[in-house]
């Protein structure tokens, strides 16, 4: 009787931390506020007062690093909006759960890292990315 009480406890002890590991890693990709996670509905942003443009490139198949969906033929593929926010430029997309890297063009000519977001990874052609987790 108590080798099941035992077991039981472990048990409750093991879905305790699984449970809790999962909602902190929803709660961190919330918490590093850019990009903002809202549903299907991620946001990038970021703040470059002195661009004329900037474009969203990232791994995800209807952006293909700024090159699009050759089906498609869109030219300026994640061509970003300026705010009101004093040179805060941002765009919204739609992804599904999954991991993706992405980074910022600017001016069609320099590549810019996400400054809030702390995650980086190797791109796959020998520089650098932001990882993005959709839950």
């Amino acid at each position: 009787m108590r080798y099941c009480a035992n077991v039981a406890a472990r048990w409750c002890a093991i879905a305790a931390v699984v449970l809790l590991a999962g909602s902190c890693g929803r709660y961190l990709e919330k918490s590093l506020g850019t990009p903002g996670i809202d549903g299907d509905t991620v946001t990038f942003r970021i703040k470059v007062p002195s661009a004329r443009t900037v474009q969203l490139a990232g791994d995800w198949p209807r952006n293909n690093w700024g090159r699009g969906d050759a089906e498609e033929g869109e030219v300026l593929v994640g061509l970003m909006e300026k705010s009101a926010d004093k040179g805060a430029w941002e765009l919204a997309v739609r992804l599904g759960p999954g991991r993706y890297r992405y980074r910022f063009l600017i001016n069609e000519t320099e590549w810019y890292l996400d400054p809030e977001n702390p995650r980086v990874v190797d791109d796959g052609k020998g520089g650098k990315a932001n990882l993005l987790i959709v839950p």
